[in-house]
């Protein structure tokens, strides 16, 4: 392999090729060229295929480097598995100028897809196989994350990462996308971390929010798991997404970026000045709610002056968490109805029944917490699972221990989804019983 292939920039390459609209929608033979052209592509494409597949990566790369200057439009598989040859070849390289050279060429071959990419999705058999931009942006800002620090030790900043994971999110919030592998998830998580941990005030509500969107993203990917048919498929979601979650909890708690008193400093002067912004206060309410500072009068302010603009389901069980505080019961019930009544579908409904029950088992009433409960899986039958892991906490902190272990275990069955969530809560029952037991054992 010679060097001066190595810094052959993509982009480069790019300027000389023909308009990307003469390939759209074109048949294979017409996107490799004709003639000497085709043969020498065709040729090319084969050579790598079989390259790749015997992990013949420097191979791959001689095959792989003309079919991207001369025929780009070839196929989706040429971006997809020289990604990955271009990872594996960094990682294994040891000289600093190819290392950065393998590390350019991977972010400017997410340039050129990008560029490419109306031209690309033309070709897809189905819209199932299409790529959004921020499909294409997310992946480069996990490749400078991931090899940055090594490829570039004296240029790499968590600043830049930070950004690009940034304005990937925007683009999928914008376009959408068909998903974020759970390892990026993870990497993001782990660079807004490093800012946090740079700038704990300044960065603190970012991070918590950064915190809720990763965490509902690998939720809404474990979701999927419960609507695949092959049992095979649905644990190979489950295997891809519940670990990055549980490392997301793990070190969001490590963190302690949830501290109590900060985020209510936070929000005190931000509520006031933002009295009138009903985005704000939503978002502050769920930041707030998340972070167990739902009883605190700068929470309940912030519902109050939500609700004063428009009454949704999130100021109302504000506002009724605030009433159950002062021990108007009846009050607080009507608010947490109303909270159910403001909701669009019986999915939605199902959804805010469960969270009442979560602020009931919160305050002690358990036997509110079992009604509201048995409500939301009777509005939402697909909460069933999610049901039987409260029912599963509120037994482990009454010390109800083989009741807990049962729920653990319908909570499973119910919801593959919640498979690890369901044995970590086990393992936690275990390990306690025994630290009670060895404890019980010095006292007598």
């Amino acid at each position: 392999m010679k060097l001066k292939n190595i810094f052959i920039a993509l982009g480069l390459a790019a300027i000389s090729l023909p308009a990307m609209a003469q390939y759209e929608g074109t048949e294979w033979e017409d996107r490799i060229g004709h003639g000497e052209d085709s043969l020498h592509a065709r040729q090319n494409l084969s050579l790598f295929n079989i390259a790749i597949r015997n992990n013949n990566f420097e191979e791959a790369y001689e095959s792989w480097k003309p079919v991207m200057e001369k025929a780009p439009f070839a196929n989706l598989r040429i971006y997809t598995d020289g990604a990955y040859m271009l990872q594996m070849l960094m990682q294994k390289e040891t000289d600093a100028a190819k290392k950065k050279g393998y590390f350019e060429e991977l972010l400017a071959l997410q340039d050129l897809r990008m560029k490419n990419l109306s031209g690309l999705n033309s070709f897809a058999k189905s819209d199932r196989l299409k790529a959004t931009q921020g499909d294409v942006a997310y992946p480069k800002a996990y490749f400078y994350a991931v090899y940055g620090p090594a490829a570039i030790p004296g240029e790499y900043t968590h600043d830049k990462a930070y950004d690009m994971f940034a304005a990937a999110n925007k683009l999928l919030e914008e376009q959408g996308g068909r998903e974020i592998k759970g390892y990026m998830l993870d990497v993001f998580f782990r660079i807004s971390l490093a800012k946090y941990q740079a700038d704990n005030n300044g960065f603190r509500e970012q991070f918590l929010q950064d915190y809720l969107d990763s965490k509902e993203l690998c939720e809404k990917m474990l979701q999927l798991a419960k609507e695949e048919t092959d049992p095979a498929k649905a644990e190979k979601i489950v295997a891809e997404y519940d670990q990055p979650l549980n490392n997301i909890e793990g070190l969001f708690a490590q963190s302690k970026a949830a501290d109590r008193d900060q985020i209510i400093a936070i929000f005190t002067p931000k509520i006031e000045a933002n009295k009138d912004n009903l985005a704000y206060l939503k978002s502050a309410l769920t930041l707030m709610a998340a972070n167990d500072c739902d009883d605190d009068p700068v929470y309940y302010k912030a519902a109050e002056y939500a609700f004063k603009i428009e009454p949704t389901f999130e100021s109302a069980i504000a506002l009724a968490q605030k009433y159950y505080k002062d021990g108007n019961h009846s009050q607080a019930i009507d608010y947490y109805n109303k909270a159910i009544e403001l909701s669009q579908s019986d999915t939605q409904k199902g959804n805010i029944a469960l969270r009442v029950a979560a602020a009931m088992r919160k305050s002690g009433d358990t036997k509110s917490a079992y009604a509201y409960l048995d409500k939301a899986a009777q509005l939402n039958p697909d909460l069933e699972g999610k049901c039987f892991m409260q029912r599963a906490n509120i037994a482990t902190k009454e010390k109800n221990y083989a009741e807990a272990k049962a729920y653990c275990d319908k909570a499973a069955a119910a919801d593959i989804t919640l498979a690890g969530q369901a044995q970590r809560l086990k393992q936690s029952i275990q390990t306690g019983r025994l630290l009670e037991a060895r404890r019980e054992e010095v006292i007598t």
